[in-house]
């Protein structure tokens, strides 16, 4: 069973690890966000409502919203295992800050955000 999170800094530090475990998968992860794709890295995912499953996580599907990605962490990258939403908007912004931080000259990964971010915006 996961715990929950839902205080702000708590999940802002969920996050920000998930961002520092992807790291050179960035590309991977816009592409798979884009087309509305889990993405699973050591402990860590992020999971569309499409990909949970009635049986298993029901209780998540009651949870989540359909502008909503679930983040989950499992031990070891937390001490327990985790859950958490974020809306659409807060993962695009978290992508746009670690291209400005990590990938400013990557035109590349600055294309596909700005595709993504389309998306996001329609």
């Amino acid at each position: 069973m996961y715990k929950l999170v839902e205080d702000k800094l708590e999940k802002e530090n969920l996050i920000r690890q998930y961002f520092v475990l992807i790291g050179d998968y960035i590309e991977d992860f816009m592409f798979r966000f884009l087309n509305n794709e889990s993405f699973r890295i050591d402990a860590m995912a992020i999971l569309f409502k499409e990909d949970l499953d009635e049986e298993d996580d029901e209780e998540e599907l009651q949870e989540i919203k359909d502008n909503q990605v679930l983040l989950v962490s499992e031990y070891p990258a937390s001490p327990q295992d985790e859950k958490a939403y974020y809306s659409y908007e807060e993962i695009g912004d978290h992508i746009e800050t670690c291209l400005n931080e990590n990938y400013k000259e990557n035109i590349k990964f600055q294309e596909i955000f700005k595709e993504l971010k389309a998306k996001l915006e329609s």
